[in-house]
């Protein structure tokens, strides 16, 4: 086969795959509906306010951050499959226990995103577990992931009482760091 003709075979599959890929999302999106979170798709930046979103929690409430604006918010993005995330919720869910009128543990979840099991599937599993004082806020579509950059498990998100992001860490933080990021905030 000459070069020009694979050359075109390779675009033409391209352009193939990418209105696949296209329209698959509009399905997902039309399927997701109203039951998805309302998130904007800016992407969050270090020292500037971040987007506003609203999220069902597994409790059924609705979660807006918008509604903590003036007070400090601790983020934590995590998983089922991920170990440290697992390790270190009994430490999330007292510090969302101890919160106070200065700051606020919001924890979110993505089903279906990034090997999190279905929605229905990671709802029956956390009614297994026993945290009372964790929000745990669902965010299938996987928008709010997206805006925070959020590539590994887990990721935590500082915002300050101004709605403005101070820092975003991957990795493991234990109760000491993470209360100690929230004291030295504004």
């Amino acid at each position: 086969m000459k070069k020009w003709q694979t050359s075109a075979l390779v675009c033409a599959s391209l352009l193939c795959l990418s209105a696949c890929n296209n329209q698959m999302e509009k399905q997902v999106d039309k399927q997701n509906g109203d039951k998805n979170a309302q998130v904007s798709s800016q992407t969050a930046k270090i020292g500037e306010e971040v987007p506003d979103f609203e999220l069902t929690g597994v409790n059924g409430k609705t979660y807006r951050l918008s509604d903590y604006k003036g007070k400090k918010v601790y983020l934590k993005f995590w998983a089922s499959w991920c170990s440290i995330c697992l390790a270190s919720l009994p430490d999330t869910d007292e510090l969302a226990k101890e919160a106070s009128d200065d700051y606020v543990i919001l924890t979110v979840v993505s089903p279906g995103q990034k090997g999190e099991q279905a929605e229905g599937d990671f709802q029956k599993w956390y009614q297994g577990l026993d945290y009372k004082d964790l929000p745990v806020l669902l965010d299938p579509s996987g928008q709010l992931l997206a805006s925070y950059g959020v590539r590994s498990y887990p990721t935590q998100a500082f915002i300050d009482k101004e709605g403005k992001l101070v820092k975003i860490q991957p990795g493991f933080m234990d109760k000491e760091t993470i209360l100690e990021n929230l004291k030295t905030m504004n």
